[in-house]
């Protein structure tokens, strides 16, 4: 009844009414997010409200429903619909990625950032209009589904990023939720939804257990993925849902993660660049598949590096800053 949760104990007040039959209603303030994998603690103050109301009739028919609802301190005054910034130069770019070098006489990713900036935020408003935030824990957004890369530079004027259609698509609730806990916003995707919607409804698709979880990121280890060191984030993110920092100025809210909160992820992805590094010489030696050869070249040329590995030796060596970040303006 409730996306997320597999029981939810609420006690009820039963009424009697004048024909014998029954009415109830109850609340209960959860101390839990919604989560992939059910897993509970005590853990307060309140995050979720879970309100129930029901009939019982003469016959001893029972009918219920269910409603929830953010707590306060879990909205942080996040609640509503955000537009995605227009700003196309600036921190408020909707999309702003910063990788600043400790030696800029070394390799470094300071001007790929930057290229980043320009075509990432261009890419994102056109497929991205508007996120909502629901007071019953929902996230929603307004996205183009037939984003193309012939009118990506179409519209600009005066600064600002101006898409070309106006017909947006709204997603659907219970794919994602969310609340807000200790400065952060907890995102909880509804892993085995979302994979349905994108297959239609692929009733086969079953991420529900910690035990599904460990066989998936064991084929990672094939590429040197450090699997033990990634395997307790993946684990806490889908139970308590993934952390995003977010900084709210007036109408404007920046949601970002910096170096601090992706070096965990990050560090046990690097040993793949070796793997993958192999991967790519021999399709370059090959030199059967024209199309991926100039499709390495190309991403490897606009990141300016000469190997994959040289990515390993950037992050390892010359990070000064990193932060990505999606900027919104309030949509009221």
């Amino acid at each position: 009844m409730i996306p997320g949760y597999a029981t939810i104990p609420v006690n009820v007040k039963l009424e009697e009414q004048a024909d014998d039959s029954f009415v109830f209603s109850g609340e209960e303030g959860l101390t839990t997010p919604p989560a992939m994998l059910i897993v509970r603690s005590d853990a307060k103050p309140v995050i979720l409200n879970v309100k129930v109301e029901g009939k019982i009739s003469v016959e001893g028919k029972v009918s219920a429903t269910a409603t929830t609802k953010l707590s306060e301190t879990a909205q942080a005054g996040l609640t509503g619909s955000w537009n995605l910034s227009a700003t196309s130069s600036g921190e408020s770019t909707p999309l702003f990625f910063v990788w600043s070098a400790i030696d800029l006489e070394k390799p470094n990713f300071e001007n790929a950032a930057a290229l980043v900036n320009l075509f990432g935020s261009m890419i994102l408003f056109n497929v991205l209009n508007q996120v909502t935030f629901h007071e019953d824990g929902n996230i929603t957004a307004k996205y183009w589904e037939n984003f193309s890369m012939e009118n990506m530079f179409a519209n600009q004027d005066k600064g600002q990023l101006i898409a070309s259609h106006d017909d947006w698509s709204d997603s659907p609730k219970n794919l994602a939720f969310w609340y807000a806990k200790n400065s952060m916003i907890y995102i909880v995707p509804s892993i085995n939804a979302i994979a349905q919607q994108v297959n239609g409804d692929n009733e086969d698709v079953d991420i529900s257990n910690s035990e599904d979880i460990v066989t998936l990121l064991a084929k990672l280890k094939e590429y040197n993925i450090d699997v033990d060191a990634l395997l307790p984030i993946v684990m806490q993110w889908i139970t308590e849902g993934i952390p995003v920092k977010y900084v709210k100025t007036g109408d404007a809210l920046k949601i970002y993660i910096d170096k601090e909160m992706a070096a965990p992820f990050i560090t046990p992805l690097l040993p793949a660049l070796d793997k993958l590094q192999e991967d790519m010489e021999k399709i370059i030696e090959a030199g059967e598949d024209e199309n991926t050869i100039e499709m390495i070249q190309l991403v490897l040329g606009v990141l300016q590096i000469e190997k994959l590995t040289d990515i390993k030796t950037i992050w390892e060596e010359n990070t000064n800053e990193f932060e990505i970040s999606l900027n919104f303006v309030s949509a009221k």
